[in-house]
């Protein structure tokens, strides 16, 4: 079997009124799902913009377009389908030097990249996805996700696994730089890995969802916040090393010796969550949800 094209359609469009004419252009998406594959390896490196990512149709490898300034960004997008293992890349760079995170409120001038994209419901996904600069959404509802390493820069990233992953992912890897996240019901994730380093960030992880077992959970934070909402059905063990400028908030939790933290209705027949954290300047705080 030969390796298949990647499917696109190309527009160009002109903007009108008081801006300067740019050129536009809409990459569509359309991938077939061989019936050889097994298993779809994403990678995606998003510069800046807008970009979605949610389920899509079964026979489908994926669905879906990107749009953008074709004098600002070159975008290169390939997938290989005839294997057992298919691989699909894009990645969006800048045409010009120079257009830093400080120019930021120019490029609605010039419209931001838009991305959306809808995987296959068939086969795993492993997925490596990050963003620069712009805002994420990744609704993972749905999809079968083998393992994920996501990366957030300077934007905002929205992670949702809306629904129970009905595989177990090897790990659960999530780095936010100095942007801010927002990860809801972590626990249908399915997984019992899961790591979070925060840098200069914000981080609200929200482990709502159904939970099949216990969990390990790492967790790095430097000069940003960490915010773990829990569910008050399950169990918390924390372990935090931090410094005399850290902030710890374990409100509904007891203190076993310095640095160890338990639930106060820790009950070893539910499961447990396990978070083992390192603290520079920033902070760590536990809020209970019903």
């Amino acid at each position: 079997m030969s390796r298949q094209p990647l499917t696109v359609a190309l527009f160009a469009l002109t903007l009108t009124g008081a801006l300067p004419a740019q050129d536009q252009a809409i990459i569509t998406i359309d991938e077939n799902l061989d019936d050889v594959v097994e298993q779809l390896d994403i990678l995606i490196k998003f510069g800046f913009g807008k970009i979605k990512i949610e389920r899509g149709n079964p026979s489908k490898a994926i669905t879906g377009f990107i749009q953008y300034n074709d004098e600002m960004i070159s975008p290169r997008i390939s997938y290989v389908g005839d294997r057992s293992i298919a691989v699909f890349r894009l990645e969006t760079k800048m045409r010009r030097e120079g257009w830093g995170f400080t120019r930021w409120h120019d490029f609605d001038d010039y419209n931001l990249p838009e991305c959306e994209l809808y995987f296959t419901t068939r086969v795993p996904l492993d997925i490596q996805f990050s963003c620069g600069l712009g805002e994420a959404e990744l609704d993972f509802g749905n999809l079968l996700i083998s393992d994920a390493n996501i990366e957030n820069g300077l934007g905002a990233t929205l992670l949702n696994f809306s629904t129970l992953n009905e595989i177990t992912m090897r790990r659960l890897s999530v780095e936010n730089g100095l942007g801010e996240l927002r990860a809801s019901n972590l626990s249908n994730a399915n997984t019992t890995r899961y790591r979070f380093d925060s840098g200069l960030g914000d981080a609200d992880l929200d482990f709502g969802g159904e939970l099949q077992h216990d969990i390990q959970v790492d967790a790095n934070i430097g000069l940003g916040n960490m915010t773990f909402r829990i569910p008050r059905i399950y169990n918390v063990e924390l372990d935090a090393k931090d410094s005399f400028l850290s902030t710890i908030e374990t409100r509904g939790m007891i203190q076993i010796r310095r640095g160890l933290y338990r639930s106060r209705d820790f009950d070893s027949s539910r499961p447990t969550i396990f978070i083992s954290a390192n603290v520079g300047l920033g902070g760590i705080k536990m809020v209970w949800t019903d």
